[in-house]
């Protein structure tokens, strides 16, 4: 028998003749095996070391003349199941072509000192396996023989063919995908798929090598450099996820077109990229624009509409200051004919007078022309209590006298972020409409009624968060109420009021329009509305 040392340094070169890559070390390995003839000729204790199936074959016949211990164990036949048959007695049965080129691997590790292949075979339960076969040859007392060293390398053929099917169904998502996809390295674009082709018009061949930015105008709208700008966003993808930017490209034919970008950051083979998806936003932007533009229209034409309606009660108040400042003037007039000095104190009160009248019709005026102006949506730090100070001078200058406002207004300083023309707007519009319901759209034989208005902080109660999901039970919100003793509403129509033309008064009163912006402007302030109201106990709108 061999020593324990022997065997162990034939495990390890044996070992490295299955394992290894480089067709040189193996034969440097095989020889180093060929010179332990007393371990050859005792080979039955080295079969039982190494942990490897193993085979020894006639170099002539292929025929089994011996196995160890793990190839019993790998095929699940026993040794002399094994020994004495054809190399073919665990691979697929009844195929003269498997046998054959079983022969053939054994021909030509007989010609070449050895030989490794990759083969398919079966357990003796059925089961199919992949094997990583080593064949050389040894001397066994003097004879040349086959002895083949068997792998089970199943599992890593599984892994590799489950890793080239799941490149194949990247493959296939990735060309197919209907938004724009390119993977880029440090030095620009590697890869893209059809749809940026077409989305650019240029090939493939065209976009590889390329810098992203090379894809887009000079300058981004906002006036960043487009090259920068692009290292920037790049940058900021490798430290995190990003969320989706707006980005103007540039076409092969020199056409500036929106896209909507989302970097991230992906591992493929054994580096880091980015996968930049773009999609083709055009149609969207040009949407939002024109719809902009109509909201500023319909923003307009409410605002005139409602200034409309204050026009009657407004004309009541302002031909009173006219008559004020003309009736003093002309009485100021009389004084100074008189040339007597005695009249001094009376003039000066007169002109004190006419001056008090004018400074309140400019100051109707001016209250007036800021509602009506024109607004790009100037969002700013706005007081409330200013605001409302606002809307009470209008109101009071415009409701029938029948008409009863209060104001409960905190003393402590209320500030939101909103567009202040939007937001007077908007209070307006609620007053208005408090002021129909306890006027123009009472049926009995009562006329008149009271309209309060609050404002104060507050965090939501129970019941409001349960109806309004965007509403947050640790958020302090600034609250306006404006509650009337009106004819109120039913449930359907409190689920319909801020429909776009949705109204219960009559057409001539109004377009319908008025709520359906306050619910715009509230909403767009990150606010929300919540209307209590039944018929014939009033409403009380809350924003």
């Amino acid at each position: 028998h061999c020593t324990m040392l022997q065997a162990q340094e034939l495990l390890k070169d044996v070992e490295s003749i299955l394992l290894g890559t480089d067709y040189a070390d193996q034969k440097d390995n095989l020889a180093r095996v060929r010179e332990y003839p007393y371990a050859l000729t005792h080979y039955h204790d080295i079969f039982e070391t190494i942990p490897y199936a193993v085979f020894i074959h006639d170099i002539h016949t292929g025929a089994v003349l011996d196995v160890n211990v793990a190839a019993t164990e790998l095929f699940g036949y026993s040794r002399d199941e094994l020994m004495n048959e054809n190399p073919a007695i665990a691979f697929p049965k009844n195929t003269e072509s498997t046998l054959s080129n079983a022969l053939k691997h054994i021909d030509t590790a007989a010609q070449q000192g050895a030989h490794t292949f990759e083969w398919c075979a079966y357990k003796k339960s059925g089961q199919l396996m992949w094997l990583k076969i080593h064949l050389s040859v040894v001397s066994i007392s003097g004879i040349n023989q086959i002895m083949a060293v068997v792998h089970d390398i199943t599992r890593e053929r599984q892994l590799q063919k489950a890793l080239e099917a799941s490149e194949e169904r990247f493959k296939a998502v990735f060309e197919e995908f209907s938004d724009g996809l390119m993977i880029i390295d440090e030095h620009g674009i590697i890869d893209c798929n059809t749809s940026i082709e077409k989305m650019f018009g240029y090939t493939k061949d065209e976009l590889v090598g390329l810098h992203p930015a090379s894809l887009s105008p000079p300058k981004q709208p906002d006036g960043s450099d487009s090259r920068m700008l692009a290292n920037k966003r790049i940058k900021e993808a490798i430290k995190k996820k990003t969320a989706p930017f707006r980005w103007v490209h540039k076409r092969k034919d020199g056409q500036d077109f929106w896209t909507e970008v989302t970097l991230a950051l992906i591992t493929l083979g054994e580096g880091n990229v980015i996968l930049s998806i773009v999609k083709d936003i055009t149609d969207i932007v040009h949407y939002e624009h024109d719809n902009e533009q109509l909201q500023q229209h319909i923003y307009q034409l409410q605002k005139m509409e409602a200034i409309g309606t204050l026009t009657n009660g407004i004309a009541h108040d302002f031909n009173n200051m006219l008559t004020s400042i003309i009736g003093n003037l002309n009485l100021a007039g009389i004084y100074l004919e008189k040339k007597d000095f005695d009249y001094i104190s009376e003039l000066q009160n007169t002109i004190n007078s006419a001056l008090v009248s004018a400074s309140q019709a400019a100051d109707l005026v001016k209250k007036l022309l800021s509602v009506s102006r024109k607004t790009k949506g100037n969002v700013e730090k706005v007081l409330i209590q200013e605001v409302i100070n606002d809307v009470k001078t209008i109101c009071q200058s415009s409701f029938p006298k029948i008409v009863h406002v209060f104001y409960e207004i905190d003393k402590e300083p209320v500030y939101v972020n909103v567009d202040k023309v939007l937001l007077t707007q908007a209070l307006i519009n609620c007053c208005i409409n408090a002021s129909h319901a306890v006027t123009l759209m009472r049926n009995d034989s009562r006329e008149g009624g009271t309209i309060t208005v609050k404002c104060t902080k507050a965090t939501c109660a129970e019941q409001i968060c349960a109806v309004h999901p965007e509403a947050n039970r640790d958020t302090m919100y600034a609250v306006i109420s404006i509650r009337d003793d009106g004819v109120g509403m039913d449930e359907e129509t409190r689920r319909r009021i801020f429909e776009p033309f949705f109204s219960t008064k009559d057409k001539s009163v109004g377009t319908g329009l008025g709520l359906s912006i306050v619910y715009s402007t509230i909403t767009n302030a990150g606010g929300f509305i919540h209307v209590d109201s039944s018929l014939g106990k009033g409403t009380t709108v809350s924003l």
